[in-house]
């Protein structure tokens, strides 16, 4: 585990001599704030005008959900952007042989940056939450998008073969967190065709307060682990 640290000690320096991976890092900042101050202006300056104050009060939470993904979304993508770079510069397959080895190495570049975009999490939705937010609340956000934020740096990684390619990719990947407001905005049979994806169940579970939801999500988002795993395996054979 110390190894782990030591490795992510240097992709740090890496990220913080590369402007834009800095910027990655700043955005859920930047996001929670227009969230936070921007929007009630928005709603009580403009939409007002137009008969329209007070539409988005029933979504304040949902820009909360937002900002969680944001987060785990970009600390995992800056990891995974990582690898890549690793990869296409050789240098991937000789961590594997240090004594960090496979899972230090793993451990450095994917698990690390999620755990910390979780704590992250619980740290800046109080902050930016345009509606109270119950302690369970934040911890489901909180632990749901760190899942989906490793989920997207594996499928960064899977699916990429270069940095530039993986750039597109992530934004693609986003898409796999935003399954969650399927059961919200979608109604009638064609929504269980995204049931395939942990964070419709998520989704469902803020819709509906069906603690199972949640155990189905674990579940899932487990075989998505798997599945990707092996694929990223196969970037060091």
């Amino acid at each position: 585990m110390v190894v782990s640290f030591r490795l992510f000690k240097n992709m740090v320096k890496m990220v913080a001599s590369e402007m834009m991976m800095v910027m990655l890092i700043f955005t859920p900042f930047l996001a929670g704030s227009v969230f936070r101050f921007v929007i009630p202006v928005l709603e009580s300056k403009v939409l007002s005008v137009y008969g329209f104050g007070g539409v988005l009060v029933p979504y304040y939470e949902l820009f909360s959900w937002l900002l969680a993904m944001l987060t785990g979304m970009m600390f995992a993508f800056v990891g995974g952007l990582v690898v890549l770079g690793e990869i296409d510069e050789g240098i991937a397959k000789y961590m594997l042989v240090t004594p960090a080895g496979e899972m230090g190495y793993l451990v450095s570049r994917i698990v690390l940056p999620g755990v910390i975009s979780g704590i992250v999490s619980m740290i800046i939705l109080p902050v930016f939450a345009l509606t109270p937010l119950s302690p369970i609340k934040v911890f489901v956000m909180s632990v749901s998008t760190v899942l989906g934020g490793i989920i997207t740096s594996f499928l960064v990684i899977a699916i990429s073969s270069n940095k530039v390619e993986g750039m597109a990719v992530g934004k693609l990947s986003g898409l796999f967190d935003m399954t969650f407001f399927v059961p919200l905005i979608i109604k009638g049979n064609i929504k269980y065709v995204f049931a395939i994806f942990p964070m419709y169940h998520v989704g469902e579970w803020v819709n509906t307060a069906a603690a199972w939801r949640l155990g189905v999500a674990l579940v899932l988002f487990a075989c998505w682990f798997g599945v990707l795993f092996k694929i990223y395996r196969r970037k060091f054979m």
